[in-house]
């Protein structure tokens, strides 16, 4: 995406209304019965970080520490998670998008808070576990943030679902949209390269931000003092790299007419090629200007609301067939 393209885009997530943050502590009820917990979660155990990881954040001179998520959820908390415990449905780890430019989920008015929320009020998931990972965003506090850190607040969540809530992997679901995408692609990367913690039940990619060999401009915070060739690689850029082994269930949801749609056509024909079992789906008539990332719009509920239907539906169609292959 073009520098211009990607402002656009940043533009039109901002409010103009000061930003409604959540607080710790006891589940806040929503609208319509839905309920928001934050949690804080410690960093991963450093004994199941790769050496090859380590070696990477050392380098990029990054810290690993608590990171705060949000649990979406209608009933109480304790009785969404009981369900996929017994089998019964999927939890979702959820990475919002932004061009790790921006983006909260704290914010449950948010455009980026209509998606885990939509997971709930579909009844796809009983609960969605949002990450509030770390900005890329180059301050003048001389704090490091570029990657591997995300990666590794994904993985610390992962292994918080699994460690922690005792939740079976092949019932955890990993969700991200845009850059949140690009960010579930590279933590299930690192989980079958590292073979440190099992792989999840699938995957859901909406828009996913998958080449970023051409934006050296526009994510320098993210990129950090490694070279601008890094882009290319499988954890920068996988549209341009085959997936490891065993790659889970993945479902690919776009806009037809989006920036990134022949990018993310790459992306599913390497998955296809490597034996991993896709399904894409493309949103066919969102006007350009909304079709990256069309579910956090609400103007996209409104002006097409057929496709928004569609979308959750066939979402819903292909955890169904998870659960068909789990029987």
């Amino acid at each position: 995406m073009s520098g211009s393209k990607l402002s656009r885009f940043v533009d039109r997530l901002r409010k103009k209304r000061p930003v409604e943050h959540l607080a710790t502590g006891a589940p806040r009820q929503e609208a319509e019965g839905m309920a928001t917990t934050i949690v804080r979660i410690p960093a991963i155990p450093d004994e199941l970080v790769s050496d090859e990881m380590k070696t990477w954040a050392k380098d990029a001179g990054i810290a690993l520490n608590t990171v705060d998520e949000i649990w979406w959820h209608r009933r109480s908390l304790n009785d969404a998670l009981a369900q996929p415990k017994r089998g019964e449905g999927w939890v979702g780890l959820q990475f919002h998008g932004g061009g790790y430019m921006l983006g909260t989920v704290k914010d449950p008015r948010s455009g980026f808070a209509r998606i885990p929320r939509g997971f709930v009020e579909h009844q796809i998931c009983p609960c969605v576990l949002s990450l509030e990972y770390t900005l890329a965003r180059t301050g003048d506090d001389g704090v490091k943030r570029s990657f591997p850190l995300q990666v590794l607040e994904a993985l610390s969540a992962y292994h918080y679902l699994l460690d922690t809530l005792h939740m079976p992997a092949q019932r955890i679901i990993l969700i991200g949209d845009s850059a949140g995408a690009h960010l579930a692609l590279a933590l299930q990367r690192y989980l079958l390269e590292s073979n440190s913690l099992p792989s999840p039940g699938g995957v859901i990619l909406l828009s996913p931000w998958c080449d970023l060999s051409g934006d050296a401009g526009n994510v320098k915070g993210l990129l950090g003092s490694m070279p601008a060739e890094n882009l290319s690689g499988p954890y920068f850029s996988p549209a341009l790299h085959p997936p490891p082994p065993n790659w889970p269930p993945t479902l690919v949801y776009s806009g037809a007419q989006e920036n990134f749609a022949p990018s993310i056509a790459k992306l599913v024909s390497q998955l296809a090629e490597g034996g991993a079992p896709v399904t894409s789906y493309e949103a066919a008539n969102i006007l350009p200007r909304y079709s990256h990332d069309f579910l956090i719009f609400a103007t996209v509920d409104q002006a097409w609301p057929d496709e928004v239907r569609e979308c959750w539906a066939r979402i819903k169609d292909w955890i169904g067939t998870l659960a068909s292959a789990d029987a």
